[in-house]
């Protein structure tokens, strides 16, 4: 073999080494990779100050290093953050990166702590091969590697805390930016260095100035009234608004033709649009290519889409794809870089379900060849509580947001108590969220009771995170505000921390001695300063130690606060109407896992609820308003939690088939709500869903769903909708449940409906309370055994709530066993806990105006009864 033979032409510079064979090259240093993946800035943006300054104070010294954004979908986090980031570019020289963690993504589950650390471990320059396997040990290198550097990450659509723990930078001049459509108020634990807000629906003003922009002044000015109606009827959601207005800039038609069509279109949700029906009316003007493609997109991961992988989904070239994409663009289904929103993407993987089988599965290997990514037709499902609506139980959610508006506009100075009961499992914290999402003008705290279960008082436990939330770290002025009332109301106490500051005061001026005035040289001028400082040090530590001790700023100071004070439960409940009153929006305070707790907390913290609806709104003739409750429980671990504390009252005050627990829940609520049953064509449809089976005889069902859709909506009483809902197909039946609540929940049935239920006056107790929870328990079941598609009668279902409310106990052994009132009704042998009831309950049925069987008793109960 021939001997290599080297040479170098040109001019060297240093030494040269001459090698025998050379296998492989590797370069390295260079100039280090400075990422900037922020999505672009939307096209049209107003208002929002006061959340912009918010996180400028991310860039000041000494700042907050983490910024939650919280808020519901559509509202505008990801447009506010992206243009903040863009603004403030300059003062992250190392960079920007963007994830969008999936948090609500009808692509599968949201992306976990290690695999967002993977995302920006790579962002950062870290190769496949240096990426450690461990959670911790990326978590290490993340740390040490964004230690010196000016970085500003942003993690979009977070669906819980744990998914960013292990990013929370507590020093250095990396900045994190956190959006979720939760509070995530455990991060505000994980480092002293966070600030927090929540991004509202924009206000009739801002919102007509964002048409403006979009549709221009010239369209708007002429035609001020359609302009209002979009603005209504999009509920101050900014993505609404864009998708409305991007649709009506397109189109020559007058405004008000365009937002008659509108609230036509959304007229379905007590007047208010959701944005899935803006979606709805701007999806039904695409072309057929971008229809076909906006469809598809429902089976693409989530994120940035490129022109190669629409192409393959909808198997045209990419000049066409590349059309569809850009008429997606300009009517704001997509963001400028071909970014999908999470809402638009739930939405497009709804449709997707219309497609045959065999064009998905086609539709899904073409993606998968492109992105060389193992997808399958059935993806992991998660156990967190859902944001989106699989289960049709949206109509109830809309049902009782109506219900709390109706509180609140009727008596807006009594509190409006609802119990959703359901045993663990039953979708109690997802109907909480879908409920959320319908409360539009009101605030919601959420208030976790098995987080704070070890927490003594209780009361303090929920006040704080009323006070939390309510007010927020951005409001500063209002914090303080709340402090003096907070002073005020702890009178002696407050005396007690000025006396100990005083002194404190004094003694640290005697022990420092006189200080000179003009310092004569360096040493009596350090002397002045440490002086002054040490002063100041102990003054300031003093005063949290105090206030936290006497101005309940802590468990333990409440606890203080108990025992120095004759009444303390009265100052807490003015403390707790003053958070109502400076709300400046009606209050609904979410109570949920409490069927986790030991059944002493369980007791507190109902107790304080009580306490506080019953003496806030009288302790103050100021309050315009009182703060509503909704408690997601299993009522049988509640009931149990009051028979066990105060099981020495059993027997003595319980009532023939009325246990002790069900009369302190009486008290208590105004109404309480079975979480509905799955029934088999919702079961079919979720299960469906899971699989990835699309719906094949929605297509045939549509001339027969149209035509009950009408009977349904033409209907004059709640007799002719459950007629219309019996002679209709099961499929058919099931895709007009929504209508059947709608209208069963119209004042003009509701008031035929009542009018009707007078007959069963006789039968019930004879007491206003009793009375009232006639119309409401009869009204939910209503609306439950509709949504199972159960088209019970009038009266058996009145008759069956009549038995409910005035023997729980009765009830519970007729839904165990349905054929026990025959036996009744023969005069037969019944069990020993019924007995004490049986002459009652005979006369009962003798006078009723009705029958009640065991096949109607299965019917009133729905999914209850096996």
């Amino acid at each position: 073999m021939a001997e290599p033979h080297n040479f170098i032409s040109g001019e060297v510079s240093g030494q040269v080494i001459q090698a025998g064979r050379i296998e492989a090259l590797s370069f390295r240093g260079g100039p280090a990779l400075v990422p900037r993946e922020t999505p672009p800035m939307p096209a049209h943006f107003v208002g929002r100050q006061d959340e912009l300054r918010t996180l400028d104070r991310l860039t000041e010294a000494g700042g907050p290093t983490m910024c939650v954004v919280q808020g519901m979908g559509g509202v505008g986090k990801t447009a506010l953050v992206v243009m903040w980031a863009e603004r403030m570019a300059g003062k992250f020289p190392d960079g920007q990166i963007f994830v969008d963690m999936r948090g609500y993504s009808a692509a599968g589950t949201p992306l976990s702590s290690a695999e967002v650390l993977g995302l920006v471990l790579r962002s950062l320059g870290v190769t496949a091969d240096e990426l450690p396997a461990d959670l911790d040990a990326r978590a290490s290198q993340f740390r040490t590697l964004v230690s010196s550097r000016r970085l500003l990450i942003i993690l979009d659509n977070v669906a819980a805390a744990e998914q960013v723990l292990p990013l929370v930078i507590g020093s250095g001049d990396c900045r994190l930016v956190v959006t979720s459509r939760q509070s995530l108020s455990e991060l505000t634990l994980a480092t002293s260095r966070v600030s927090a807000f929540r991004v509202d629906p924009m206000s009739p003003d801002l919102a007509r100035e964002l048409l403006d922009q979009v549709l221009g002044l010239d369209r708007t000015d002429a035609e001020p009234d359609a302009v209002a109606t979009i603005i209504n009827e999009c509920a101050g959601l900014p993505l609404a608004l864009r998708i409305v207005g991007a649709r009506a800039a397109d189109s020559k038609r007058p405004l008000a033709e365009l937002a008659t069509e509108l609230a036509a279109v959304g007229a379905g949700e007590f007047g208010e649009i959701s944005v899935e029906t803006a979606f709805s009316w701007t999806y039904q003007h695409l072309s057929a290519n971008a229809a076909r493609l906006f469809r598809f997109l429902g089976l693409h991961p989530g994120g940035q889409v490129t022109v190669e992988e629409a192409a393959a989904l909808v198997d045209l070239p990419p000049n066409t794809a590349t059309d569809a994409l850009d008429e997606l663009v300009r009517q704001n289904m997509l963001a400028g870089d071909y970014r999908l929103h999470a809402l638009v993407h739930s939405y497009a993987h709804e449709l997707l379900l219309w497609e045959e089988e065999q064009e998905r599965l086609a539709a899904e290997g073409r993606l998968r060849k492109i992105t060389r990514q193992p997808r399958q037709n059935v993806d992991w499902a998660d156990d967190m509580p859902a944001r989106v609506d699989r289960l049709n139980r949206t109509p109830l959610a809309g049902v009782l947001a109506d219900r709390l508006r109706k509180a609140q506009q009727e008596q807006p100075d009594v509190s409006f108590l609802i119990h959703l009961d359901g045993p663990w499992g039953a979708g109690k914290t997802s109907l909480l969220n879908l409920l959320q999402d319908r409360l539009h003008g009101t605030n919601v705290v959420m208030f976790n009771a098995w987080r704070y279960a070890r927490v003594e008082p209780p009361w303090w436990a929920l006040i704080t995170c009323m006070r939390d939330q309510l007010i927020g770290r951005r409001q500063w002025w209002l914090r303080i505000r709340e402090t003096v009332a907070r002073i005020r109301r702890s009178g002696a106490s407050y005396l007690l921390a000025m006396l100990v500051l005083v002194l404190l005061g004094v003694g640290v001026v005697m022990l420092l001695g006189p200080i000179p005035l003009t310092p004569k040289d360096f040493g009596d001028y350090g002397k002045a300063v440490a002086g002054g400082l040490a002063a100041l040090a102990v003054l300031w530590s003093a005063g949290k130690v105090v206030s936290r001790l006497l101005l309940w700023n802590s468990a333990r100071g409440a606890r203080l606060f108990e025992q120095s004070h004759t009444n303390p439960m009265h100052e807490v409940t003015e403390h707790f109407a003053w958070l109502v009153e400076h709300s400046r929006k009606p209050v609904v305070l979410f109570i949920d896992d409490l069927d986790r707790c030991d059944e002493k907390f369980v007791v507190a913290i109902l107790e304080a609820v009580q306490n506080l609806v019953r003496d806030a709104p009288a302790g103050t003739g100021r309050i315009p308003r009182a703060a509503n409750f909704v408690v997601a429980a299993d009522g049988a671990w509640l009931r149990r939690a009051y028979e066990k504390t105060y099981e020495n009252f059993q027997g003595a005050v319980d009532e023939p088939g009325r246990p002790l627990g069900h009369l302190f829940l009486d008290k208590l609520f105004q109404l309480s709500v079975p979480m509905p049953a799955m029934g088999t064509q919702v079961q079919s449809g979720y299960f469906d869903t899971l699989l990835g089976i699309a719906p094949a005889a929605r297509r045939e069902l549509t001339e027969e769903v149209q035509e009950v859709r009408a009977r349904v909506v033409s209907g004059r009483t709640e007799g002719d909708v459950l007629e219309a809902l019996d002679n209709a197909s099961p499929a058919a039946r099931q895709a007009v449940i929504s209508d059947a609540v709608t209208k069963m929940s119209a004042p003009e049935v509701s008031e035929a409906t009542e009018h009707t239920l007078q007959k069963f006056a006789p039968l019930l107790l004879a007491n206003p309370r009793g009375m009232k929870r006639f119309v409401n328990t009869y009204s939910v079941l209503r609306i439950l055994r509709t949504m199972e598609s159960t088209t019970v009668g009038t009266d058996p279902l009145a008759l069956w709530t009549i038995i409910l409310i005035r023997w729980p106990l009765l009830a519970g052994h007729l839904e165990r066993d349905p054929e026990l009132i025959e036996v009744i009704k023969a005069d037969g042998e019944i069990p020993e806990p019924l007995r004490s009831l049986e002459p009652t309950v005979r006369r009962f049925l003798t006078d009723a105006p009705t029958e009640l069987t065991p096949a109607l008793i299965r019917s009133c109960c729905g999914g209850q009864v096996g």
